[in-house]
């Protein structure tokens, strides 16, 4: 350690927010020692968990130099390498082995958690083994081949693998649908539901589908009854499938408790549900996910949806992400394969579908893209982006498709002439509305995407920017754009309020009511409820969101702005979750050199639970 070292000075450097040091401090307090590898190990861990990470990762710093930081008064700090660091650590009284009841708590791979978001992880694990590992249910053959063929009458002999998954969210009590947009998930989930009814005791079945918020609970509602159409099944069926009742949050499911992150539903009171359905699960957190497990019946079928390309949740975690890691993905055992066979399934071809490494039977992925149109070329630079193909990526943006177009990105003074026309096009609309419900409609048509939200070419600029564009065209009184009291303004809540059933990203539109101002919601079930815009939580503006709070929406038309800088969120993963927000088009403002650099780099989260489901022991 060098003489001139400050514990102190390198706690309050840029390096830390004030939440680390407290954590870091509170740690040191508690261990009652003098280690400084422990305290700044404390305080990185608490970083790393703000940034999404589950867990901080020994490797990261052992045997390495803090160096260039800053604060200039800070000279270095060296960490000891692995082993002596890992000593270091589990001599003190506060990091202990996995199961002990520590603060922290330090795996024999070298990832040190907090208590609880191992505790979290070890649960999720856990929950997904125990279904995996239950024998599969009894099928009446003669009863799912019927079904199969009534629902999925497609090209005989041609593997198809919405049906496969189908039959494997039928046959056992866990199971995964992926695939990007427009791979039919959703029309998959009908069919499933369909056989799942259609079976001798679908009668007595409880069902729901949740998704993690409001918007896409209700985008899930909207996508299940247009799959309705053309639907094999009988009208009883799917009477049932239309019910108001059967999607929902996850929230709302779990049942919230005002004042309290715990939920009504835990391990000790179950949730009443035979078959769940997890939509968007890529935005789900660890630790929602560990409840929901938690709350769920161990005989109940569970079966999550969702894109494991797309970006992974807000809060920490990326549980979709690390499952499909650990799964073989469309790989199938021989019994697996058998019983599919024996229900009427396609022939699986042993060498393309082994089971390969990881676990069997689990996870399906569909590939074939289903949208025409306009939304070919979407695909195609989706794909070419998630593979990482930037030459292929900049081929397609250069070509003169009617749905995509990219435009260097204008300086800073000269963005609000650049956003002018779009804004009135979109927003006028918005704002002209008859109705809230009218001027949701139109909301729900277009969006500003942003990758940041501060600088010049965040959220926070741009929300200000269409503002006062639509105060010169004329849509808002110069007097309401202060007080936001104007017919159309769309507001996104940004702090959950158990009481009010409002949650981050939740977005509705002001209007102003014989005197009042209220604020109009869309549900889950399709319906519009209202809030005095004096009791909402915390909110902003939302002409522009960035992409991050974008996940689970759809727009028509997207226009998606990059900074002029680089930046740590700047990932492939984020353009690919902008681009694919967009139905019917998208428009790129971007540096080409951004561009490229963000193509090129992907994020990957720390965490453990890859690993834990690749160990397949549930404790």
């Amino acid at each position: 350690m060098n003489p001139t070292f400050s514990l102190a000075a390198l706690l309050e450097s840029e390096l830390f927010q004030p939440i680390d040091r407290h954590f870091a401090r509170l740690i040191q307090k508690f261990s009652g020692g003098d280690c400084p590898e422990l305290v700044l190990a404390a305080a990185l861990t608490s970083r790393r968990l703000a940034e999404g990470h589950a867990c901080f990762f020994l490797d990261e710093v052992a045997g390495k130099s803090f160096s260039e930081l800053p604060n200039e008064k800070i000279d270095f700090f060296s960490f000891p390498p692995r082993a002596e660091l890992e000593k270091r650590l589990r001599a003190t009284s506060v990091v202990g082995w996995p199961h002990e009841d520590k603060p922290l708590i330090l795996d024999d791979a070298g990832r040190l958690y907090l208590h609880r978001y191992w505790k979290y992880e070890r649960t999720v694990a856990d929950e997904i083994l125990k279904r995996i590992q239950q024998p599969p249910f009894a099928l009446d053959a003669k009863s799912v081949a019927d079904g199969l063929k009534k629902l999925f009458p497609g090209a005989a002999g041609k593997m198809d693998w919405q049906k496969v998954a189908a039959f494997a969210a039928l046959r056992q009590r866990f199971s995964v649908i992926t695939g990007g947009p427009g791979t039919g998930k959703t029309w998959t989930v009908a069919r499933l539901l369909a056989l799942l009814l259609d079976q001798p005791s679908g009668d007595d079945l409880r069902i729901k589908l949740a998704a993690p918020t409001g918007k896409a609970a209700a985008r899930l509602q909207e996508a299940l009854s247009r799959s309705l159409a053309g639907l094999g099944c009988s009208e009883n069926v799917k009477t049932r499938l239309q019910a108001k009742d059967l999607t929902t949050t996850i929230h709302r499911l779990l049942g919230t408790i005002p004042r309290s992150a715990k939920f009504r539903h835990n391990a000790g009171n179950p949730l009443p549900v035979d078959v769940l359905v997890v939509d968007e699960a890529s935005m789900v957190s660890l630790a929602l996910m560990a409840k929901l497990l938690v709350a769920l019946k161990p005989d109940a079928r569970l079966v999550l949806v969702g894109d494991r390309d797309q970006l992974p949740p807000i809060d920490t975690g990326n549980v979709l992400g690390d499952l499909c890691r650990a799964v073989a993905i469309n790989g199938f055992s021989e019994n697996f394969r058998n019983d599919y066979q024996g229900c009427g399934g396609e022939i699986f071809d042993e060498k393309n579908f082994s089971s390969g490494r990881g676990l069997v039977d689990t996870a399906i992925q569909l590939r074939t893209n289903y949208r025409s149109g306009a939304a070919v070329a979407l695909n195609e630079i989706s794909l070419a982006v998630n593979e990482g193909h930037v030459g292929k990526t900049m081929d397609l943006l250069r070509q003169p498709f009617a749905a995509l177009a990219w435009q260097p990105l204008p300086s800073a003074n000269l963005l609000k002439a650049a956003l002018r026309d779009t804004v009135v096009s979109h927003y006028g609309d918005v704002l002209k509305s008859a109705s809230p419900a009218a001027a949701l409609a139109a909301l729900g048509k277009f969006r500003i995407l942003c990758a940041v939200r501060e600088g010049p070419f965040g959220t926070e600029t741009i929300n200000r920017l269409a503002g006062e564009i639509l105060v010169e065209a004329g849509f808002i009184a110069p007097d309401k754009i202060k007080s936001g009291s104007y017919a159309g303004k769309p507001l996104m809540v940004t702090a959950n309020n158990y009481a009010l059933k409002l949650f981050n990203g939740d977005t509705g539109v002001v209007w102003p009511t014989g005197g009042a101002s209220l604020v109009y919601f869309p549900d889950e079930t399709g319906n519009i409820r209202t809030v005095a815009r004096e009791r909402l939580p915390e909110h902003e503006p939302v002409f522009a969101l960035t992409i991050h709070k974008s996940q689970g929406s759809e727009f028509d038309h997207v226009l998606l702005v990059l900074p002029d800088k680089p930046s740590p969120v700047l990932t492939r993963q984020l353009f690919y979750t902008g681009l694919t927000r967009a139905r019917k088009s998208v428009r790129i403002l971007a540096p080409e050199t951004i561009l490229r650099a963000t193509i090129a780099a992907q994020s990957q989260r720390g965490s453990g639970l890859t690993a834990a489901l690749r160990d397949g022991t549930a404790v």
